[in-house]
């Protein structure tokens, strides 16, 4: 009996290293909403036909995500939060392609 919970402590213990270790790989680079989530999508695409490992995320809580989004689609003046990801290696990479993204889109707006 004591040996199954213990098994079974370590299993989730292992579970929540393997997850914050993933994580901890990823790099926010930007964060918008609204009309400026376009552009983050942009660079997005940019970044990915680069060969720059990268990811759009929603900036809610898991959660709430399901009722906030339901909630924002209804409510325009508060909507969702994304967010531009790179992955640690490829950071370097990600902010020299975004600084030549800026100089050849005038009016794209500033990183975090």
């Amino acid at each position: 009996m004591v040996m199954g919970g213990l098994l079974f402590l370590l299993v989730v213990l292992a579970a929540m290293y393997l997850l914050s270790s993933r994580s901890a790989q990823w790099k926010t680079v930007m964060a918008a909403s609204g009309p400026e989530a376009r552009d983050l999508q942009a660079r997005h695409a940019f970044l990915k036909s680069k060969q720059v490992k990268c990811r759009v995320k929603s900036d809610t809580d898991a959660a709430l995500s399901a009722i906030q989004t339901a909630a924002e689609a209804v409510d325009l003046h508060h909507p969702e939060r994304l967010k531009l990801d790179v992955h640690a290696k490829d950071l370097d990479k990600a902010e020299a392609l975004l600084l030549q993204y800026e100089e050849t889109q005038p009016a794209a707006s500033a990183l975090l």
